[in-house]
């Protein structure tokens, strides 16, 4: 069964593409402070020392070429201090209009395919099955739920009046709503798709008759040729989106949010030059439905398919791409290990291993001069030992020494006096992630801190599970300079996270569910990475690409021991005692 924008449609009937516009969503504009210089507007941003041009490059999404064409001295080595400047105007801080009506000869851009309608405030029963052509018995028998009533925000599956009919929603604004065309029909339509309420629909009964043949055959190939090359890219989304189910349940609900902030990102770069179809499949949670979902006619010719959290599903899904070519994205499933078989697969999750080695690294470069202490419960929890295991090791053949503290229960401040003490640094590494043991040793380490003479000597660095902490905890990190390493995190006081809230918000007329990471700015990032890539012909599996998007960023490469590809993109959080918080790359 297929979903779309028709199927989050909220804004379709009245221009989803002017909302948009209001509030910009790319990522172009630059998260950087703005001086005016000889009367234009200019970014700027200063080098810090041991940062490198790629690391610059990753962390603000431009290439080398682009950093040196704006500031040329780079071209002769990046040197600590030195000031880069970015035209304000180039990298679209203003605000954008809505776009004028595009006339009407104009055709979609970013498509998506639709059988399934997000009832709205004051829709009705008779309304939506006038609206799809069917009768209100039809409806009430595809979705028994609703004879006893109609309620706002509930999914309805649509029988197709027509089978031969294909929904598509255009990044246009709206036209009259139309009649529909009956089956039975035979006076030609126009060539321009019937559309409802923001709706195009093409059917294959009143095509535009086949052009003739050309006179040779070099005028054959050359039109073989212009239709490869304008050929549509094919998105397929294959998630359990259970549509089959009155009452979807929370990790359904998080799946449905991922979707709707990929139709976000597409609506975002409603300016992009390629023809892009996002399909929208429900796996059901079931393989046999994933197998009759990739046999489907209109499947053929799928360019990337972004799978389910399921190994079963997944490997289906990587054989079905082996024999087409098509690119398995896979967003969900963090431990499966079919990447490393298939080279059709992208694992946007770097795998533990590889995570634990980047940030072992970068860790004894951030604390460089610091000793690092290794807090050990003896009875607690140790679900970070092969980390610690790693650092140690690492540690030891870089020659840096290293302290050990064994406590038991709660870690007190008379467990803390055989170091040294006064004019040494030192940064506190826990052995477990676990909010339990934070709690047990996070008093301690604020009074050893309070008691130094230099606070910014006594430092704490933890784990991913550290960003869900909130209240207390949250403040603890912030009081303690603590530093985490995590595949994603969403700053929500950034101002790119806010955007896409309030957007999301105005646009489903509900915000985003609270969860780690969340989900529709997860398939924002995701949307954006794939949608801006194509749009200009980037191979995203060359290790070349790269995004920072708001919570998550990738950055694709190939490993020596895998055939596919893994996302390489860590992030180092600093909570610091400001209350700000500092995201950053790991090169």
């Amino acid at each position: 069964m297929k979903l779309s924008f028709k199927y989050f449609r909220k804004a379709a009937q009245s221009s989803l593409m002017a909302m948009i516009a209001v509030i910009p969503l790319t990522t172009n504009a630059l998260d950087l402070p703005i001086k005016n210089i000889n009367g234009a507007q200019y970014y700027f941003r200063e080098v810090k020392p041991k940062e490198t041009i790629y690391g610059l490059c990753r962390e603000l999404g431009m290439s080398k070429d682009e950093i040196v064409r704006h500031n040329p001295s780079v071209g002769d080595g990046l040197k600590a201090g030195m000031t880069l400047y970015f035209p304000v105007s180039e990298y679209g801080k203003e605000e954008k209009k809505a776009p004028a009506p595009a006339p009407k000869a104009e055709q979609p851009k970013v498509i998506a395919t639709a059988d399934v309608h997000l009832v709205e405030k004051g829709e009705t029963i008779y309304g939506i099955s006038r609206h799809y052509g069917i009768s209100e018995e039809e409806l009430i028998a595809a979705n028994p739920q609703i004879a006893a009533g109609l309620k706002t925000g509930i999914l309805l599956n649509i029988p197709s009046a027509n089978t031969s009919a294909t929904a598509a929603v255009a990044q246009t604004v709206p036209a009259p709503v139309a009649t529909p065309v009956p089956q039975e029909q035979t006076t030609p339509a126009p060539q321009e798709p019937e559309r409802r309420n923001g709706i195009f629909i093409s059917d294959s009964s009143t095509a535009a008759p086949e052009e003739s043949e050309p006179e040779d055959a070099d005028a054959e190939e050359a039109t073989e040729e212009d239709a490869e090359a304008d050929s549509p890219v094919k998105i397929a989304v294959i998630l359990p989106f259970m549509l089959g189910n009155d009452t979807p349940d929370k990790q359904t609900q998080l799946y449905t949010e991922f979707f709707k902030g990929m139709l976000l990102a597409a609506d975002s770069l409603k300016n992009n030059k390629t023809e892009i179809i996002i399909d929208a499949y429900d796996s059901a949670n079931s393989i046999d439905t994933v197998r009759n979902i990739i046999s489907r006619p209109e499947f053929a010719g799928t360019d990337i398919i972004i799978v389910p959290d399921n190994d079963q599903q997944l490997s289906m899904l990587a054989s079905y791409a082996d024999t087409t070519s098509a690119t398995i994205l896979n967003i969900f499933a963090v431990k499966n290990t079919d990447y490393v078989k298939n080279s059709r697969i992208m694992q946007a999750n770097i795998p533990h291993s590889q995570m634990y080695q980047q940030a072992v690294k970068s860790f004894i470069e951030e604390f460089d001069g610091y000793t690092p202490v290794i807090l050990s419960s003896e009875e607690g929890k140790h679900d970070k030992e092969e980390f610690i295991n790693l650092l140690k090791y690492n540690l030891n053949r870089a020659g840096k020494n290293f302290e050990i503290i064994n406590y038991n229960g709660y870690l007190k401040s008379s467990d803390l006096a055989p170091l040294k003490g006064e004019g040494n640094r030192y940064v506190f590494v826990p052995v477990s992630g676990s909010v339990s043991e934070f709690n047990h040793i996070i008093s301690a380490l604020k009074n050893y801190r309070e008691s130094s003479a230099d606070f910014n000597s006594i430092r704490l660095f933890g784990y991913p599970e550290w960003i869900t902490f909130r209240g207390d905890a949250l403040e603890n990190l912030h009081t303690m300079n603590a530093t985490v390493y995590s595949r994603f995190f969403n700053d929500e006081s950034e101002t790119r996270s806010k955007r896409i809230s309030e957007k999301y918000t105005s646009v489903y007329g509900s915000p985003m569910m609270a969860a780690v990471p969340v989900q529709g700015i997860l398939g924002f990032d995701t949307g954006f990475f794939l949608l801006s890539a194509i749009d200009n012909d980037i191979e995203i599996l060359d290790g070349n690409t790269f995004h920072n998007g708001i919570q998550s960023g990738f950055h694709f490469v190939k490993q020596d021991d895998a055939a596919g590809k893994v996302n390489d993109l860590l992030y180092f959080v600093n909570f610091r005692p400001s209350g700000l918080v500092d995201k950053r790359v790991l090169q």
